[in-house]
């Protein structure tokens, strides 16, 4: 059995959630547990029962989403086996025998790491000892005594004499030998011991520093990852990291209570140490490199990393005089530091003076050499960050914002078209190949992967600031949300433009029937619109019959009215003069495009493709799809929650990109602890669609409910249906209005008033 079967049959299973996830203190909310978001640490972030993603609710704000395999993994700092046999340890299972894993091995780990606290004590002991030179060295640096404890610094005796050390205290050639003590071109003045931990805390090997100016200033032992910032466990679970280049700065920083600072160990952040720290999801950097040329180099480089990645960086720039932060701290003490950080420097406003710096722009030439320089770096930055270089060019240059738009749009769009080019070159002879083997499906397969990436190559279009007066115009071209047809429920809400609604309920209530009352009381409001009702449930002419029912409102059978109804138009007759109408305003509305009854069983991109080509060709008022989890999605997902995710999505983006307002029919599930009611939280074994929503109504109906639980057929005619707002973004929530179903005819009407009044 491999490992993927492993966790899917045998550890998945049987694992505790709540166990494995209980630092971020869980609550158990029935089918899923409520958690502090790793990432933004609001009790926000989920994990089903049954599931094997964390996600952040907030996926706007926060966008945290990570497996629990990687969750375990790199809170613990554990290798893949490590973390195989800690989801094993928390499942109650016995993992069986794996490749190169053994209890003996297991142990050697342990006899290793104890081994490594005993070189630090010993190297933190001999500091007091016989390390005057060394210690006498720390304190000139302006460090204390208790810091110097604090940061763990220690003397580096002779190999020889931590390896007759060791070797008395561990009694083990193998594992003295294993810590890989041993540094490549050990010198005398090499004597201060820094220790190195990993990215969780463990202790794995030592930084050894010389006390003067020899080169190579420090020497590292085997267990020592350069492509890791020094020092990240201390700055583990924060949004923005101070880079600075000395390990002892950063120690020493960390020690004066200013949290989150790393350091390089170089001139430059590399990028193996930017990928490693994007996996504890840091956002942004300030950058505090030495005050020299390699250092400024180096933050240009850094810099240029940064911003590639899409995130966001700040300069400090030392003042002169000094150095690096330790020899600011050391003159000036921490909190001038600390100010220094307040006032960082925008990565973009100190990339467009040093660029402006290299040029001479006074004259043509070294003008457009410039411009060209910062229109190759301003593709790569956020648009805050690019409304800061704009800034700083229009203080510079005296050049106006115009002219610099046109001078970026014109360098996008060359840019765009080169890539568009190059891609659809690569595209045509992937697509050749796959055509002249005959693999169609693998040809259709490429187009629907490829296609999307291409147009995204193509876009040019800088994104803007949002202005108040940006904002005032759109309040002035937004419609207003629309009216449902329910005085009691308009004065509660309305259905949003551009965003999704959802009208929830469980079997049999009447959620199908509510939406088509509220479809036909829309057509009849606003006369100029078109609708356009998509069912996934029913065949369109279950539908279109449904709609006469509802437009007659002629009782012929109490029992079987919509079946006497299909009778009565099979035989083509004309004597109920209510029916006729009906038939007569069914007719019309069809006729003139106002109302569309679509069965087409769509995929989720079907379906919104389809929604954009009607909008294109008609002033559509609201689409109703009956109902979401119905809908389907090309492709595999490990779950349907995730698919349903997925789909609800799709729908969203497609509401938002047309502006229009779209009502999604859902099934709540059977809620057997309050049978009396509905919650939001019926809807989170369909994927959390509730998150997607703007409004949520869920309808109930106690009378259907009661002759469910009886098992017995209901009788009763009229019947109050009661209909809760769920969720509101722009309102009222937990408010009820009682509507009345009258269920032959299939209409819902307020309580106290006639049909159609």
């Amino acid at each position: 059995m491999d490992t993927k079967e492993l966790l899917d049959f045998e550890i998945y299973p049987k694992l505790d959630r709540a166990e494995a996830v209980k630092d971020l203190k869980p609550e158990d909310k029935g089918k899923y547990y409520v958690l502090n978001c790793p990432k933004c640490g609001k009790k926000k972030a989920f994990i089903y029962k049954t599931g094997i993603h964390l996600k952040c609710n907030r996926l706007n704000e926060c966008g945290y989403s990570q497996s629990l395999w990687d969750y375990i993994q790199d809170t613990k700092g554990l290798s893949n086996q490590e973390t195989l046999r800690e989801l094993a340890r928390l499942a109650g299972y016995t993992l069986p025998k794996l490749d190169g894993y053994s209890e003996e091995k297991a142990e050697e780990a342990r006899e290793k790491s104890n081994a490594f606290e005993i070189a630090l004590e010993y190297f933190k002991g001999e500091l007091w000892g016989r390390g005057k030179e060394a210690l006498d060295y720390l304190k000139s640096r302006g460090y204390s005594e208790d810091e110097i404890k604090g940061m763990e610094l220690g003397f580096y005796p002779s190999q020889e004499e931590t390896w007759d050390y060791l070797l008395n205290k561990v009694n083990s050639v193998n594992t003295v030998n294993s810590l890989g003590l041993k540094l490549k071109g050990m010198g005398e003045t090499h004597k201060i011991g820094i220790p190195y931990r990993d990215p969780v805390g463990r202790l794995k090997g030592f930084i050894v520093r010389a006390i003067n100016e020899a080169d190579p200033k420090y020497l590292f032992t085997a267990g020592v990852k350069k492509d890791t910032l020094f020092n990240l466990h201390e700055a583990r679970g924060r949004d923005t990291l101070i880079v600075v280049e000395g390990f002892l700065d950063a120690l020493v920083c960390t020690q004066r209570g200013l949290e989150g600072v790393v350091a390089t160990g170089g001139s430059s952040l590399t990028e193996a140490q930017l990928e490693n720290a994007l996996r504890y999801h840091v956002k942004s950097f300030v950058l505090a490199l030495d005050n020299d040329e390699a250092g400024r180099n180096g933050t240009e480089k850094s810099l240029d990393l940064i911003t590639r990645k899409g995130l966001r960086a700040y300069i400090i720039t030392l003042p002169e005089g000094f150095k690096d932060p330790d020899e600011l701290i050391k003159a000036k003490g921490i909190e001038v530091f600390k100010e220094l950080i307040e006032k960082a420097e925008s990565g973009a406003k100190w990339k467009a003076k040093s660029i402006l710096s290299k040029h001479d722009t006074h004259t043509d030439r070294g003008f457009q050499d410039a411009l060209h320089e910062i229109e190759a770096y301003q593709e790569t930055l956020t648009p805050v960050d690019r409304d800061m270089l704009k800034a700083t060019l229009r203080e510079s240059l005296d050049i106006s914002e115009d002219t610099l738009n046109e001078h970026f749009t014109d360098y996008n769009e060359r840019k765009a078209r080169e890539r568009e080019e190059k891609g659809y070159r690569e595209l045509l002879r992937e697509g050749s190949r796959l055509l002249e083997e005959g693999k169609v499906t693998g040809l259709r397969e490429l187009l629907d992967e490829r296609l999307p990436e291409l147009r995204a190559k193509a876009v040019t279009r800088v994104i803007a600031p949002y202005t108040l007066q940006a904002l005032q115009e759109d309040i002035g071209q937004t419609r207003p949300g629309l009216k449902t047809g329910y005085e009691s429920l308009d004065k509660l809400v309305t259905i949003p433009q551009g965003a999704i609604t959802i009208v929830a309920g469980r079997p049999s209530h009447g959620k199908t029937t509510l939406l088509l009352n509220i479809l036909l009381n829309m057509v009849r409001t606003y006369t100029d619109k078109a609708f356009f009702f998509f069912s996934y449930e029913e065949s369109r002419r279950q539908v279109g019959l449904k709609l006469i029912n509802i437009l007659s409102g002629e009782l012929i059978d109490e029992r079987l009215n919509l079946i006497r109804l299909e009778d009565y138009l099979r035989g083509n007759r004309t004597g109920e003069q209510k029916i006729e109408e009906g038939k007569t305003e069914y007719k019309s509305l069809t006729k003139s495009g106002r109302l569309w009854v679509i069965d087409e069983p769509y995929f989720v991109d079907e379906l919104t493709d389809t929604i954009a080509y009607l909008k294109e060709r008609y002033d559509i008022g609201a689409v109703f799809i009956d109902y979401i989890q119905k809908v389907k999605i090309k492709g595999r997902y490990q779950t349907r929650q995730i698919e349903l995710q997925r789909i609800s999505e799709r729908i969203l983006e497609t509401a938002k990109s047309l502006s229009l307002p779209i009502l999604l029919g859902a099934q709540f599930g059977r809620d057997k602890e309050h049978a009396d009611k509905v919650r939001l939280d019926n809807l989170r074994e369909a994927g959390d669609i509730e998150q997607d929503a703007n409004l949520v109504l869920g309808l109930y109906n106690e009378a259907m409910q009661k002759a469910q639980d009886r098992d017995e057929t209901l009788r009763d005619r009229e019947i109050d249906l009661r209909l809760t707002i769920l969720k509101n973004r722009n309102g009222a929530v937990n408010e009820d209005v009682i509507l009345s179903f009258d269920r032959p005819i299939l209409t819902i009407t307020e309580r106290d008033k006639g049909h159609w009044s």
